[in-house]
This record gives structure tokens, C-alpha cells and sequence, in this order.
């Protein structure tokens, strides 16, 4: 049984598989098993700290098409990366294993989900889904199982095609990724409100902790209109940050340049994670979706866009006091090299 939260499996589901825009060979793929199941949904789902990302779909209802995600602990395909193997769901109604919200909203009572793997990591689940309950014969196992195998293909060739060229000199490159940081945590800080706003709004009760604002504002069109954009500037931001630690990990091999580097893809993941929410948002002023639609979408989603949004903050503290000890190792204040616990 897998720990979904394992660092070296996180560590795959890079940037590039992360995005959520459309991919013709992924859109293939989830077409290809909804037909092979004969079911009217299928999608290629990541799975990530707080969040399924729906990298690819077929089938869904609109709200979940605009947020491309669900809430983790609300989805099928965990249960798919836990287990390293594939599930069957006959009846989702008398099936003790699976979460039940989206049995109850969307009314999904059958499911065959197969791993997703790269590197040998389970990052997510090819599956598909219907709203009756079935069986799914095993050859409809066995031929998600082959597609699958073309999901990780593509999805790694996503991630090579997008790999940072050339060099330049390491101190240069930990200026750039402080500099990337600080620009990531000022958006985080402008976001907070909006998404504090938006929890109030709802009269969400989680566990997580609630983002704490200077200054309360209301989730007005306004204000939502400025959140889309800032998360949106926020993308490429996080690339860039990625990209550079990376490149500064692999010229200079210490903990903790190794460290900033998996703080750096910790945070580009975490701002994934908030992205659904930030995209019912968009549904909503651009008239995609109705106000009840995206009620029902941000239920499954906010929770997760809340632990993201702190997530990303913690991420972004290590980075720059990772940047601090990488200079100072450098310049003779530390010695080797080697993260402070």
C-alpha cells in the first residue's frame, strides 16, 4: 500500500502534467476508454496533496469540467494510487471502499479506475465512470491498463519538452529564485482575501486552517475578477521558480539546494491545488456557470484550495531561507552546504 503523501512520488507530478489545458493525445486517451467501457465518462485524474487534478476528460458534468478537480479525499482514483492496482466498483451505493460524495452529488455509481505510473511512482488513475450500476468486464481492465501506459508516455513527454535549457552561474540563478519567490508570495498575500471571502460566502466548516486577511473584502465580481488574474500571472512565475532551483540543484548537489528544489515543485503544486477554485471563480464571471452550479462544484474543491494556499506560503518561507543557507554556504558562513533541520 502507497503513502499518498511520499515525497518521491509527489516529486513526479510535475508543472507541465499539472496544467489544465487541453491536450489532444490525453483527450484521445480518455475518449478511447469511454468508448472501450461503454460508459459516458472518463477521465485521466492526478493525484495530488489535496486535490484530484482531472488532467483529461470526457463526459463531465460542467462545473467539474471548469475546475478540473475534486477534493482527494472525495475521490475514487486515491483509492487506484493507495493500492498500486486497479478498482472495480459495481455499485458505488453499497461499496464500503469509496467516498460517497460524488455518489451523492453527480450520482456516479460505477467505476473502473486503473494506475497511471511514471518512473514506477502510481500519480494518478485512467478511469471510467457511469451512473448505473455494472459490471466492467476484465478485457475492459486489461485495455485501460495498455491505455494507461500511453497516458504516462505522453504525460512524461509533456515534462521533457518543457525541461529548462542552458546554464548560467549558480548565484545568479538563486538570485532569480528569490526573486520569483517573493513575487509568488505577494500574489499568495493578494489572493488570501478573495479566497477567505469566498469560504465566508459559502459557510464552509473544514478543518483547515482559515487564511487570515488584513483587511476583509467581499467576494465581489470585482474582487474575483483580480483573483483570476493574479492566479493566472501566478503560472508562470512558478515555472520559472521551478526551473531555476532545479537547475541550481543540479549545478551545485547539497541538501539544501536539493531542498529548495523540492520546496520550489511543492509550491507550483500547491498553486495547482488552488487553481479549481480560481476557475469556478472564472465560470462565474464570464456566465459558464450558474451561481448554484458553481456552489455545488466549490464544495468538493475549497477545502483543498485552502490547505494549498497554506501550503504554498510554508513552501515559499523554506525557499528563501533555503536561498539564505545556499549563499552563505557559498561564500564560506556555512559549512557543507547541508540544510539546517
Amino acid at each position: 500500500m502507497a503513502d499518498l503523501n511520499d515525497p518521491a512520488r509527489l516529486a513526479e507530478l510535475h508543472g507541465a502534467m499539472l496544467r489544465t489545458e487541453a491536450d489532444a493525445l490525453l483527450d484521445a486517451c480518455v475518449a478511447r476508454a469511454a468508448k472501450l467501457a461503454r460508459a459516458p465518462i472518463a477521465f485521466v485524474s492526478l493525484v495530488v496533496r489535496h486535490i484530484q487534478l482531472l488532467r483529461a476528460h470526457h463526459g463531465l458534468p460542467l462545473e467539474l469540467a471548469v475546475s478540473c478537480a475534486t477534493s482527494r479525499s472525495n475521490s475514487f482514483c486515491q483509492l487506484v494510487v493507495r493500492d498500486e492496482a486497479p478498482l472495480v466498483v459495481e455499485d458505488a451505493l453499497r461499496d464500503e471502499r469509496v467516498p460517497k460524495d460524488l455518489v451523492e452529488s453527480y450520482g456516479i455509481r460505477a467505476y473502473a479506475g486503473v494506475p497511471v505510473r511514471v518512473r514506477g511512482h502510481a500519480i494518478g488513475s485512467l478511469c471510467a465512470l457511469d451512473v448505473v450500476p455494472r459490471r466492467f468486464e476484465p478485457r475492459v481492465i486489461q485495455d485501460l491498463e495498455q491505455l494507461a501506459l500511453e497516458v504516462a508516455v505522453r504525460l512524461s513527454a509533456l515534462v521533457e519538452r518543457d525541461a529548462p535549457l542552458g546554464s548560467a552561474d549558480v548565484q545568479e540563478r538563486l538570485v532569480r529564485v528569490e526573486q520569483a519567490t517573493r513575487a509568488l508570495e505577494r500574489a499568495l498575500l493578494a489572493l488570501a482575501p478573495v479566497i477567505a471571502a469566498v469560504q465566508g460566502a459559502t459557510g464552509a466548516r473544514t478543518a483547515a486552517p482559515v487564511v487570515h486577511a488584513a483587511h476583509a473584502v467581499h467576494a465581489t465580481p470585482a474582487n474575483l475578477r483580480a483573483a483570476v488574474g493574479c492566479w493566472r500571472d501566478m503560472g508562470p512565475v512558478a515555472d520559472e521558480l521551478r526551473d531555476e532551483a532545479e537547475a541550481v540543484a543540479s549545478s551545485s548537489q547539497t541538501d539544501t539546494t536539493a531542498r529548495i528544489a523540492a520546496d520550489a515543485r511543492a509550491l507550483a503544486q500547491s498553486l495547482a491545488e488552488i487553481g479549481p477554485l480560481v476557475r469556478l471563480a472564472e465560470g462565474v464571471l464570464d456566465g459558464t456557470l450558474g451561481e448554484s452550479a458553481a456552489a455545488k462544484g466549490r464544495a468538493l474543491v475549497l477545502r483543498g484550495a485552502l490547505e494549498a494556499h497554506e501550503a504554498a506560503s510554508a513552501s515559499a518561507r523554506q525557499i528563501r531561507a533555503g536561498v539564505e543557507r545556499a549563499r552563505s554556504a557559498a561564500t564560506g558562513g556555512a559549512t557543507g552546504g547541508a540544510a539546517a533541520p
